[in-house]
């Protein structure tokens, strides 16, 4: 079942367009990570999930329907999405009576309240501070009572906004183990952004990734400052003060950044004779750093500026490619994203 369709979903402030989705369709009962760098439009995708904000343009459907962006018709929908903040605001009370705000305001009775706070601070590990003073606790403990707050409204989708940003180690890992119990729940779907690469494989079915505001393939760990340049036969993007990647996007002179697919990024041992398919330059690079990730293995190499690509462990094996080896890097030019500045 469809949860979220998007079709030709802008937004644009001041003049300057900071979200262009064509099409994205999320479904019910799963989970989501929305990835890419500072700017991307995570925050702003979230915030037009959760209803807070209309968009400049385009469709959304929610549950099938029309989202129809007037007051009285948000009131509804919000009830049966909510947001967790980066930085949630605590009230200068006590914690359970945070955590009863938005039951209060849907008019729940005291007692069906305080049973239903005690529950979703029961669930965050939190049910000892329930008579604290809120304003008064640590990051992580802060963000626990944000999410029991939101649990305690038993929504439909839970949304999250880099929810263990700010957090120390061992909060960290109490606010990825409720969102895990939370996956659990078929009938809660929860979309989350983060910069965690790890932590989105541990907590998301499916990865989401965006750059200068349009869903892109992976390659939102591959994003890179440089400059543009034309000549007779190409364009090519200087990064660093060796490397040059030819970018067929046709873009002014200038500077610009670049996200670099993964999947474009071809890594050969030094000895390999291979014939390299998309281009006839190859990098000299250093492996610096090999993990493995479910049935794939991430490779972090430096060839002048620092890229990752992915291997199935069949091919890691076959290539025989170890940590600190020198390699042979082709970088495929339909792989490569740019946009100004």
């Amino acid at each position: 079942m469809t949860l979220f369709s998007l079709t030709g979903v802008r937004q644009v402030f001041e003049g300057r367009t900071v979200l262009d989705i064509e099409h994205l369709e999320l479904s019910a009962a799963s989970s989501y990570s929305l990835q890419g760098p500072n700017g991307s439009g995570k925050s702003t995708l979230l915030n037009i999930l959760a209803f807070l904000e209309p968009p400049t343009a385009g469709e959304i459907r929610f549950q099938g329907r029309v989202v129809d962006w007037r007051e009285k018709t948000l009131h509804l929908l919000r009830r049966k999405v909510v947001l967790v903040d980066q930085h949630p605001i605590m009230f200068s009370t006590t914690v359970i009576k945070n955590v009863e705000y938005g039951l209060r305001m849907r008019g729940i009775p005291s007692r069906k309240r305080r049973a239903a706070a005690e529950a979703a601070l029961e669930r965050v590990g939190l049910h000892a501070f329930a008579d604290r003073q809120a304003h008064r606790l640590s990051g992580g403990e802060t963000q626990r009572v944000a999410i029991a707050r939101a649990l305690a409204c038993e929504p439909d989708v839970m949304l999250f906004d880099e929810p263990t940003a700010s957090v120390d180690v061992e909060n960290q890992a109490l606010i990825e183990a409720v969102i895990q119990d939370i996956r659990r729940q078929q009938r809660v779907s929860v979309i989350f952004a983060t910069h965690k690469r790890l932590e989105a494989a541990r907590l998301a079915e499916r990865r989401i990734f965006l750059f200068a505001g349009k869903v892109t393939g992976p390659g939102g760990e591959n994003v890179l400052s440089g400059i543009i340049a034309h000549r007779p036969d190409r364009s090519v993007c200087t990064l660093g003060p060796t490397v040059e990647l030819e970018v067929r996007q046709r873009l002014p002179s200038g500077p610009v950044r670049i996200a670099v697919k993964p999947e474009g990024i071809r890594v050969y041992s030094a000895a390999e004779r291979q014939n390299v398919a998309f281009t006839s330059v190859l990098h000299s690079g250093r492996v610096l750093q090999m993990t493995l990730e479910g049935d794939a293995v991430k490779l972090h190499v430096d060839i002048g500026i620092p890229l990752k690509t992915v291997l199935s462990r069949d091919e890691a094996v076959d290539s025989g490619i170890m940590v600190g080896d020198t390699v042979r890097v082709a970088i495929d030019p339909d792989a490569i994203q740019a946009v100004q500045g």
